[in-house]
């Protein structure tokens, strides 16, 4: 119980430490931890040995991963066809 509290208190120092040095940073992770904490409540009888790991279990992280570098590239490649044409400098300007 004594080193729980040990470890809270440190991680409550970096976090704080973090949070002076960059506030979106320090948001990010005071938002995904309670988050984390929410998803990983159904994770707990698989990690904990008291359910057999069902065979999609394992390869979940990757697949999440691939699926949102797949949403972000469609996103980005949707953005990139409505900009406008990049401007060229002319000939005649002493840009060298």
């Amino acid at each position: 119980m004594f080193g729980w509290l040990i470890v809270m208190a440190i991680l409550a120092l970096l976090w704080a430490g973090l949070w002076r040095i960059n506030t979106l940073l320090g948001f990010g992770i005071l938002l995904g931890l309670p988050i984390a904490w929410l998803l990983s409540r159904p994770l707990a009888p698989y990690l904990t040995g008291m359910e057999h790991v069902p065979i999609w279990l394992p390869p979940l992280p990757f697949a999440l991963v691939a699926l949102a570098l797949l949403v972000l590239g469609a996103l980005s490649w949707f953005r990139a066809s409505s900009a406008p044409e990049p401007t060229r400098p002319s000939e005649d300007s002493d840009s060298h």
